[in-house]
């Protein structure tokens, strides 16, 4: 079986067919978030040109006629106060909807177009909140689409092997501390945050948790999140709590996929025991951030739950808040009481401190596994076009195939990379270079700044920073623990 991880198509679903005629042993395809889930509902109920301003920038289906005049109409370093202005708003609009309607949706729904195989996605930052609902409660199907999120996994079972099957779950949207209390005002049960931002709330840490512990069968666990797993230690704490034997991730947008497990990214001082320590170190700071902000906002959100008089969310959040309480702290790292993370203001008493000592060594053990085992991909953007060119288009991507003897080899890694032929460029006489600028497409280089200033603005995070640890084809693979489920 071969699982082949792209990310980033934002709305190129086209891009599939081709990317599968390439890989045609492909079984399925992993997806880690911002797909596209748009139509033209997205664009008519649009309330910010910031929002509008990524799809276009970033859309390989939209004309780069289109994306250039869209990017005429203003800067992108003054879109803070183009986000209210009607008139500009309007003109995006206008222009999207009449010439470059978003029809991709339609078309999957309808049978005009199919995938060439399933596809597991994750949602993304950018992904229309209200289109993405539609589809997890079953109100809008495209056959083979399945969505990972916190109350959805799958199983793929592999033929004519004694290979375990592989369990694919994971979680979309952006995980920080300071939205896993906030749900945003979107009023969707299966989605939190904000249009061109969704964000993962502690409940739906506590639904993942739940739903991820009622799983019994021996597989290989594939946690797959839109946000990066080895830069966050809130999410690689969930997937290590939840079982995790792997992860795949985008968000870093680099130009080459980064792999790794947690010693390949910590500090070598102080021997192997030094390693371990900075490991869980990390979580260990986060613990005591956590504790430092429900310090402040215990009492609001206890009082926000008794109004709401919703026993299941209040179990969801004493829950959600037991998954990070449990994080081990250092010695190094505080000489205070460690501030437990839960609803109720009764103390410890000598049972739940025996209780507590055996899960903290339970979580410790399942770190020290975790840092050895535990191994992370962060894909590339599927497509990093610079310019056009006659060559045959390559892809982004990273093929696992499942052997039979239970090995899950990563057995091709592509990448773009970085592209030097500027630094030649840069050497002709002023001359001929002002000449070979005069030659370039006009439409060509506004793509190009546009995307050049959305990476250099706050509001979309490291695009495009360059790091790479991953190049070219790989192969081999880990034995996965066995363990029952």
């Amino acid at each position: 079986m071969r699982l082949l991880a792209v990310s980033d198509l934002q709305g190129n679903w086209a891009a599939l067919d081709h990317i599968v005629a390439q890989n045609p042993n492909v079984d399925a395809i992993v997806h880690t978030g911002n797909l596209g889930f748009w139509d033209s509902s997205t664009v008519e109920s649009a309330s910010d040109v910031n929002y509008l301003k990524q799809i276009v920038a970033f859309s390989e289906v939209l004309p780069k006629e289109v994306v250039a005049e869209l990017n005429d109409l203003s800067t992108i370093n003054s879109a803070q106060d183009l986000g209210t202005t009607n008139s500009v708003l309007a003109v995006f609009k206008s222009k999207l909807l009449s010439e470059t309607p978003l029809e991709h949706l339609q078309q999957y729904m309808s049978g005009q177009r199919k995938l060439p195989c399933p596809l597991y996605t994750t949602i993304g930052s950018l992904d229309d909140p209200y289109i993405v609902e539609r589809f997890v409660k079953g109100e809008w199907r495209i056959p083979q689409l399945h969505i990972l999120d916190h109350t959805h996994s799958y199983l793929l079972e592999p033929e004519n092997s004694n290979a375990p099957p592989i369990r694919l779950y994971g979680i979309g949207g952006n995980l920080n501390v300071h939205s896993l209390f906030d749900s945003g005002k979107l009023g969707l049960d299966s989605v939190a945050g904000k249009v061109g931002d969704l964000w993962i709330t502690l409940a739906q840490v506590a639904q993942l948790y739940v739903h991820m512990k009622s799983r019994r069968e021996s597989a290989i666990n594939v946690f797959v999140s839109h946000s990066p797993v080895m830069k966050n230690p809130l999410i690689e704490h969930l997937a290590i709590v939840t079982g995790a034997d792997y992860t795949i991730s985008q968000g870093l947008h680099f130009r080459y996929p980064v792999s790794g497990n947690g010693m390949s990214f910590v500090e070598s001082m102080g021997g192997s025991a030094g390693y371990i320590e900075n490991y869980r170190s990390k979580f260990s700071r986060l613990r005591m951030i956590l504790g430092e902000l429900w310090v402040i906002i215990k009492e609001d959100v206890a009082r926000v739950l008794d109004m709401a008089e919703n026993a299941e969310l209040k179990r969801l959040i004493e829950l959600g808040l037991s998954v990070f309480d449990k994080i081990p702290i250092t010695i190094n790292d505080t000489t205070e009481k460690i501030i437990r993370l839960t609803l109720y203001d009764d103390d410890e008493d000598e049972e739940d401190i025996d209780t507590s000592k055996q899960t903290l060594k339970k979580i410790n053990d399942m770190y020290f596994a975790a840092y050895y085992n535990l191994w992370h991909f962060n894909l590339c953007d599927y497509m990093i076009r610079e310019e056009e060119d006659d060559e045959e288009e390559e892809y982004n991507v990273m093929i696992f195939r499942l052997k039979k003897n239970g090995n899950l080899a990563l057995e091709q890694c592509r990448s773009s990379g970085f592209n030097f032929s500027n630094n030649k460029k840069n050497e002709l006489p002023e001359e001929e270079a002002l000449d070979s600028y005069e030659e370039c497409d006009p439409a060509e280089e506004a793509l190009r700044r546009t995307k050049d200033l959305l990476n250099s603005t706050s509001f979309n995070g490291n695009r495009n920073q360059g790091q790479s640890s991953l190049r070219g084809g790989l192969r081999g693979g880990f034995q996965p623990r066995s363990r029952a489920r």
